[in-house]
């Protein structure tokens, strides 16, 4: 009885030694599977930042966390892969329902489906949408590291990664350069793994002994990846050797692609600035030719706290010239020396207009930029402070334009660079609160008796480029108009409803000189230069006193109360915000325009004649208006392509073209043996079969010479086969046959049929394939 406790107490003693023994091995064992995991993650955690602006935080916590999961229970857990999956679906479950802050909610009656049923959806319904998104990666996790066993498929993988990462950061604001670099070094370190991997399997006694001698052997390895990974994150600034191709193409025709990690953001050009060559969206610096399109950046320009959502108006525009907008010779009595919270006077009769004050604070994020005009709601009363110093003086620099209503930056005979542009400052405005019931008992202009009827001329001027068409138009909307206000709401109206806004109008239609012609009867699409250019023409064509006025639109809160709503979020009463009080981030693609018209007793009032564009005064009272339908057959002498674009714009051309290369890579990458065997085909066409066996085996011995296996020079092909047959056992008796194919073919008799040869080209294959 004693010897046989002593027996059962060394077996209990010695189990925990047998699980962690059993553990290392199997660890050691799945090493591989492992590491394929890792890299995967590691890879696929880098695609998650291309939805940079379009996901939550909470759901970007989620999908990574759901990657460390899965990683560590693959790493830790070595059962099998079934129970492996219910315990990562576990953790995905509770990890969604912590992020979306699930609460258990009681059924109402066990005995009903229906109420069951319910109970399901109302639980479940609360980890969307971080439920669908975890398991989403989850999947595509396991999936490419169990598919990608072969280096061939872990190519197509990391490189169809790395094209999704490198399309992402070029064509978008989004800065992807150190995700890539990862995406790199967990490519190079998953090949690195993969080559182990083959080695363990084809020389397991080569293998045992490596491992003796583990960090000798894997250290250069590792400092070599983690060096060019490295390298790769601490010197984005570098300027690439090579372009991409939309990039030169973009380059060849004068434009500038925005989003590159070269880019140091520059002053953008403009929309309406293409005599520069740039046509990224932003402020324009020249407005004499406008047209063309333009590419959104979104790259933010100045934050703006305020207790009213406005335009931030920037410049006034009042010579049309037919091409676009040049300044009005008359500069206006400008008052300089400013002082804080000075009354900024204007010189137009307001005393009808019910305005609301609003009060703005403005921070500008990019150093480098430099403006004519201090932005601000229309039209500024006071200024605040400038610059940091917010007691002191305002700097001479800045004057105020009272007929422009313009907050102007250096002055005349100034420097442009006298004296930085400021980068916060305040103001004080007068918004106009919109009276439809009042604007329509008024007459746009200044009367009869306008003592300055020789300077306001410059707001009913047309030049000769305009055609008679445009006239008859204008007389068709604004037909039957009870006043003044009401013709420009018909034509307000009339822009918004019947001509479609984009950014890359199709201007290959375009045949009349006059840029409105063009755009009102040939284009017929377009952005806000176009519409706020066109409601300028016709207002005045209507005799409307109109002026052009850039700047930018309001920008964005933190959160879209709007969009919020259409997601299904309704903020209770507490959270609304009907002023749009708040800090409001103003980007490069807000940049905006649009017309102001002079009615007596109110001063200038914005009209908003681009479709998707409102201007955010407060309205006392709305006015439906109704325009009349109109045929413009007879106005029109060439047939107009409807379409928002043309088909074959270069930039559909290019992209057209890329697929059709892809897809040409992609299937050669698929058929590249048939492709191979079809050039050899042609290539030898004029040999013999013996021949065409000699040639073969020249290349293997030289693909062996890759590969690690030399060929002395004193060797024959069969010398050097047999002493490669002792190092690679398993190929042993297919290099015995090449050997022998070899010599008949070189030096005996016999005549090779091509049936014989297409099998000795397929064992050649075999054997390049397994060395």
């Amino acid at each position: 009885m004693t010897m046989a406790r002593t027996v059962n107490s060394t077996k209990s003693t010695n189990r925990p030694n047998t699980l962690i023994a059993r553990l290392g091995a199997g660890l050691q064992d799945s090493w591989y599977r492992r590491i394929a995991t890792l890299m995967t993650a590691i890879i696929i955690w880098q695609l998650t930042h291309v939805f940079e602006d379009y996901w939550w935080e909470e759901t970007f916590s989620c999908v990574q966390f759901a990657l460390l999961s899965t990683v560590a229970l693959e790493w830790l857990i070595p059962w099998r892969l079934p129970y492996r999956m219910v315990l990562q679906a576990a953790v995905l479950v509770i990890v969604s329902g912590h992020t979306a802050g699930y609460k258990y909610i009681e059924p109402e009656n066990w005995r009903s489906i229906s109420n069951l049923w319910s109970w399901v959806v109302d639980n479940v319904s609360q980890l969307s949408p971080f439920i669908q998104l975890a398991a989403l990666v989850w999947g595509l996790t396991l999936f490419f590291s169990m598919w990608a066993t072969k280096r061939r498929r872990i190519i197509i993988f990391a490189a169809a990664s790395l094209l999704s990462l490198m399309i992402a950061d070029s064509y978008t604001i989004i800065y992807l350069w150190s995700q890539t670099a990862w995406a790199i070094f967990a490519s190079l370190a998953w090949l690195v793994a993969d080559h182990f991997n083959r080695f363990q399997r084809e020389h397991p006694n080569s293998w045992s002994e490596l491992l003796e001698y583990p960090i000798s052997f894997f250290l250069p390895v590792v400092t070599i990846i983690t060096g060019i990974m490295v390298l790769g994150i601490l010197t984005p600034s570098i300027a690439p050797i090579m372009k991409d191709p939309y990039t030169l193409w973009a380059e060849s025709h004068g434009k500038k692609v925005i989003g590159s990690y070269t880019d140091d953001l520059p002053v953008i050009g403009s929309i309406g600035d293409f005599s520069s060559g740039d046509t990224s969206s932003g402020y324009s610096r020249n407005d004499s030719e406008l047209g063309g399109g333009f590419q959104f950046d979104y790259s933010p320009v100045m934050s703006v706290s305020t207790s009213h959502r406005s335009y931030w108006r920037g410049e006034t525009r009042s010579i049309y010239t037919g091409n676009g907008w040049e300044e009005s010779k008359k500069s206006g009595n400008e008052i300089r020396n400013l002082q804080q919270n000075q009354q900024l006077p204007i010189e137009e009769d307001r005393s009808k207009a019910k305005t609301i004050e609003i009060t703005q604070s403005f921070t500008m994020l990019r150093e480098e930029d430099t403006y004519p005009v201090l932005f601000a709601a229309a039209p500024a009363k006071q200024l605040r402070w400038v610059g940091d110093d917010k007691t002191g003086k305002i700097p001479p620099e800045l004057s105020w334009n009272p007929e422009g209503w313009e907050l102007r930056w250096l002055g005349a005979g100034m420097s442009l660079t006298s004296k930085t542009y400021p980068k916060t400052y305040s103001v004080v405005s007068e918004l106009p609160a919109l009276n439809n019931t009042a604007l329509s008992q008024t007459t746009a202009g200044w009367g009869a008796s306008d003592p300055d009827k020789a300077d306001h001329q410059q707001y009913y001027n047309l030049p000769k480029t305009v055609t008679s068409r445009v006239a008859k138009l204008a007389q068709e909307i604004t037909a039957g108009s009870k006043n003044d206000y009401e013709k420009a709401l018909r034509i307000q109206t009339y822009l918004k409803d019947n001509f479609a806004y984009t950014n890359e109008p199709d201007t290959s239609l375009r045949n009349s000189p006059d840029f409105v012609d063009s755009f009102l009867f040939e284009v017929k699409e377009g952005y806000c230069d176009y519409f706020s250019t066109a409601m300028a023409v016709l207002g005045r064509t209507a005799g409307l006193p109109v002026r052009w006025v850039k700047g930018y639109a309001p920008g964005v809160l933190p959160y879209n109360e709007d969009e919020m709503r259409y997601q299904g979020f309704v903020p209770d009463e507490a959270t609304r915000n009907p002023n749009g009080e708040g800090t409001y981030t103003v980007r490069n693609a807000d940049a905006h325009s649009w017309v102001e018209i002079y009615f007596s007793g109110f001063g200038w009032i914005p009209f908003e004649a681009t479709p998707g564009f409102e201007f955010p005064y407060p309205i006392e009272d709305e006015q439906e208006v109704v325009v009349p339908d109109i045929d413009l057959s007879d106005m029109t002498n060439a047939p107009v392509v409807e379409s928002n674009s043309s088909f074959f714009s270069p930039r559909m051309v290019m992209w057209f073209s890329i697929a059709i290369l892809a897809a040409m890579l992609v299937y050669a990458w698929f058929r590249r043996q048939k492709l191979a065997d079809s050039f050899a085909r042609i290539r030898y066409r004029a040999t013999n079969a013996n021949e065409r066996i000699v040639v073969e085996t020249n290349r293997l011995v030289r693909f062996a010479r890759r590969k690690g296996l030399h060929r002395e020079e004193w060797e024959t092909v069969r010398e050097a086969s047999e002493r490669w047959a002792k190092e690679r056992t398993y190929l042993r008796s297919d290099l015995k046959t090449v050997a022998d194919c070899f010599e008949r073919a070189k030096y005996g008799t016999t005549v090779y049929e091509q049936a014989e040869v297409d099998r000795f080209l397929s064992m050649v294959r075999s054997i390049r394939e397994r060395m």
